[in-house]
């Protein structure tokens, strides 16, 4: 079986996007993964994956694999600050709910709580303010709760909160505590569970409308749409765009950043 066939079949098992895997890298870290299993060929390592649920989780992580820093696309995060929140509080003054899907080592969920912290939570203190952020690399989750980061991953962090938030210690940057308490790091697969309702906000950004197929995405978008609340965003990547369904679930709000509000008035005709 040549690599591109493997490639086909499985991404296929996977609800994935075949084409989007060709990269050196990605048979590089599937070829490790045979060796690691003695196993001698990718026709081996797709009948295993067929079999072996939990080796399909694993190929799903090799795949899907993505590099995160702070403040990623840090005009998305203005736009959070000047409108998205605002709007929000505006709705509702009491409670806020966000969720980062495919969170990685947590640069996204906690750039989230910086922001409150550093630009609103002083003006709002009844607030409660929380973040769930999912993943499911339970290696990356238990990076993300040690908080520790390099100084790459920090270039899009304004200086005062970088100032404020995090300290040195010999090569690495440690996150104030602080930060984390309203923070959830928990293992969840958007693509086969079920998800988290009563959110406002939803980052899913450069994983499931990169990665997964048409129709997977279509499912998702479903989900997302499900579990908001009233006129809740999803912010997806700069890359990115969401697959057309009908009836139509959301409507651009910030187009340049790639942020969408959920159109309540379809709400009763989708779930007829």
């Amino acid at each position: 079986m040549e690599f591109d066939q493997f490639l086909k079949e499985t991404s296929s098992l996977l609800g994935l996007q075949w084409r989007r895997f060709q990269r050196r890298g990605i048979r590089r870290r599937i070829e490790h993964r045979l060796v690691e299993l003695g196993l001698g060929s990718f026709e081996e390592y797709n009948q295993k994956i067929r079999e072996d649920p939990q080796e399909r989780g694993h190929l799903s992580k090799i795949l899907t694999v993505t590099i995160s820093r702070f403040y990623r696309d840090q005009e998305v995060f203005n736009t959070i600050e000047t409108s998205v929140f605002p709007a929000l509080l505006k709705e509702n003054p009491t409670e806020l709910k966000l969720w980062s899907i495919g969170c990685a080592s947590g640069e996204e969920p906690y750039s989230l709580s910086l922001l409150w912290k550093a630009r609103f939570e002083k003006d709002w203190p009844q607030i409660h303010f929380s973040v769930l952020a999912t993943d499911i690399d339970e290696s990356l989750l238990e990076r993300a709760n040690e908080g520790r980061y390099k100084k790459s991953s920090l270039r899009e962090v304004p200086q005062d909160i970088l100032g404020e938030y995090f300290r040195t210690e010999s090569d690495a940057f440690l996150l104030d505590k602080r930060v984390g308490e309203c923070v959830e790091f928990q293992k969840h697969d958007i693509l086969r569970e079920e998800p988290f309702p009563g959110m406002d906000l939803l980052f899913c950004r450069n994983l499931a409308f990169t990665y997964f197929s048409t129709e997977m995405q279509v499912e998702i978008l479903k989900k997302v749409f499900m579990c908001l609340k009233g006129e809740g965003y999803l912010v997806i990547g700069s890359d990115e765009s969401i697959p057309l369904t009908y009836p139509t679930l959301f409507t651009p709000a910030f187009p340049r950043q790639k942020i969408y509000q959920k159109l309540v008035l379809m709400a009763s005709s989708f779930s007829r």
